[in-house]
């Protein structure tokens, strides 16, 4: 069962040149919730990512926004659940070109531990795949 909400605790890439790079450093950051009215939602970070030179985003220069965004990842939407995999129907998302799209994910739950990773295509960039920790 993956209702509730885990901690990221690693990001790591599988295949050809990036293959155990961390893209999010060593300390990712990140929260995801799997609610019961099959809803989702996930955002991941590098864990040390620079602070804005300003309190409000809004104020800080684009070059400052886009260094936060490069490391940063978020979407949202409904979920199903079938035991080996859960298929994300991403509503909400950062990268526009994933709302309205279906993303599915390879599942290991292993005690307090969730592992997902998305399903590898020949050919295509390296996979990412993502460990998390349930919080209790």
């Amino acid at each position: 069962m993956i209702v509730g909400t885990w901690r990221l605790i690693d990001y790591v890439m599988e295949g050809e040149s990036d293959d155990g790079a961390r893209p999010l450093g060593d300390e990712p950051l990140g929260l995801l919730i799997y609610g019961p009215d099959g809803y989702m939602s996930v955002q991941y970070m590098a864990g040390d990512r620079p602070l804005l030179r300003t309190e409000n985003w809004r104020w800080t220069t684009d070059a400052e926004k886009l260094a936060a965004v490069r490391t940063f990842g978020a979407y949202g939407g409904r979920y199903e659940w079938s035991g080996d995999r859960v298929v994300h129907q991403v509503e909400t998302a950062i990268y526009p070109n994933w709302i309205g799209a279906t993303l599915v994910r390879l599942a290991v739950v292993d005690g307090d531990r969730l592992t997902l990773r998305a399903e590898r295509t020949p050919g295509r960039p390296p996979t990412p795949i993502l460990t998390w920790e349930r919080i209790r």
